[in-house]
């Protein structure tokens, strides 16, 4: 015999607390709640793979749509730049010297991502909310909801290298920090270090993620989650002036040019010239926006405005201005960090802001116990990609003769960090097996927005 679990008790009146609506006249039409603009929203819209796999497009979101064939993953090759030595003069002789031809590969990965919503077919509930069309609002809250989850797996993938999905069976893939960082108020040569070493799996010490699991850790001094720890402990002059790692215009500066010189981030063309998309936390956009104050120099000294940027530009939601290669764009969905522990045992809390304001994110001012930085991204060419194996998808089930419902909505789909590795065999990886050029992680500190003169 065959056992099916019915969907979950709906609400009903009284357990949505709107008992005052029963059984009287309404007449206002049923809104839905409002929520924060997301930026990804137009910038993940027309991203396709070049269908001749020759070039990364000049995108910064790779999208795949790769029918699934029975596999849980693809494996995407692109074939290496020349970089070998030319041969120079009438002593060096092209044969013998022939460079071989290298690839790197891509691997990517997709899981189920779903969610439902428990209603009434029929009965005295379903009449009391039905005048209403409760029920006919479901569907546009679900692709609401799609929607704004995606912005928030994003980010996860931006900071953690994969979005949740991947982290569940049967991927399992493990959360890791993006080996690109930069910390403001750290000396470009003193930034947090990846190496591959750093690779284990122990529980401790090592970092707290909100689903409980640990990666980057390891022995001594070395391993990555310690080494971001330290310089965010150094920038904030040991936690005691955490207003020295607020993101200022020297460091937007510094941060040009590390992503373009140091990491060697691959630009994309964007008004006429080489760029890379900055996503400033909204609270650090406001501080920045401002003039000349107490001598210190703000972005209203020294930026291109918007009036000035182009139409690509300007077509950018909540885009702020340009300084050097940097186009900056307040993002009000910016994910928080929290540092804890201690030099020998620290721990790095992620908090991301999740649909329908969900807040996870630590919004607490800065202190002694309470060491929170706010996180931007920089985004370059081919910083993510996501693989949509299935789009979404409705889907019902009922019980009771129809009276108790629940409405889905689900998608086969993942989306990560753009890590290529030069050997998808290799067990052994190293530093210089794997290459991630389309993405940085900035830490900065929330600042102290003035509110009064």
């Amino acid at each position: 015999m065959a056992y099916v679990v019915a969907p979950a008790a709906p609400s009903s009146m009284d357990t949505m607390k709107a008992a005052a609506l029963k059984m009287k006249a309404y007449n206002k039409t049923l809104r839905t709640e409002s929520v924060i603009y997301d930026v990804f929203e137009k910038l993940a819209g027309e991203i396709r793979t070049d269908p001749k796999g020759m070039m990364v497009p000049d995108a910064i979101f790779l999208k795949t749509d790769t029918p699934p064939k029975g596999a849980h993953s693809q494996v995407i090759p692109l074939l290496k730049s020349l970089s070998g030595a030319p041969q120079l003069g009438t002593g060096e002789n092209m044969l013998g010297n022939e460079e071989n031809l290298q690839l790197k590969h891509l691997t990517v990965y997709y899981n189920e991502v779903k969610k439902s919503v428990a209603s009434f077919g029929w009965g005295i509930d379903f009449n009391d909310l039905s005048y209403l069309d409760v029920y006919g609002q479901i569907t546009p809250l679900m692709t609401r909801y799609f929607a704004e989850l995606r912005g928030r797996r994003i980010r996860e993938a931006l900071l953690l290298t994969v979005a949740a999905e991947l982290t569940k069976p049967p991927i399992n893939l493990k959360h890791q920090f993006n080996p690109n960082v930069f910390v403001t108020n750290t000396d470009l040569g003193a930034m947090p270090k990846y190496n591959h070493n750093d690779l284990t799996e122990d529980t401790s010490p090592g970092i707290t993620w909100p689903d409980g699991q640990a990666l980057y850790d390891g022995s001594g001094n070395n391993y990555f989650v310690h080494n971001i720890y330290v310089a965010l402990k150094a920038a904030t002059n040991s936690w005691a002036n955490p207003e020295r790692a607020n993101l200022t215009v020297q460091m937007i500066l510094a941060l040009a040019y590390y992503v373009e010189n140091v990491l060697l981030l691959d630009p994309i063309m964007l008004g006429g010239q080489p760029s890379y998309i900055f996503l400033v936390p909204a609270n650090t956009a406001n501080y920045l926006s401002s003039f000349t104050k107490d001598g210190n120099i703000t972005l209203g000294d020294v930026w291109k405005n918007v009036t000035k940027l182009t139409k690509d530009e300007q077509d950018i939601p909540a885009v702020l201005g340009r300084v050097s290669s940097l186009l900056l764009v307040a993002d009000g969905r910016a994910p928080t960090i929290t540092a804890g522990g201690d030099d020998v045992d620290p721990t790095l809390t992620p908090g991301f802001l999740a649909p329908g304001r969900a807040e996870g994110r630590n919004r607490a001012a800065f202190a002694s116990n309470n060491k929170v930085f706010d996180v931007g991204f920089v985004l370059a060419k081919g910083g993510l990609v996501e693989w949509i194996a299935n789009d979404l998808r409705y889907a019902t089930e009922q019980t009771e003769y129809g009276k108790f419902q629940g409405k889905g909505a689900y998608q086969m789909s993942g989306i990560q960090l753009v890590k290529y590795d030069e050997d998808v065999t290799d067990a052994t990886p190293t530093d210089t097996s794997y290459e991630q050029n389309g993405s940085c992680v900035v830490l900065m500190t929330p600042p102290k927005l003035v509110t009064t003169t």
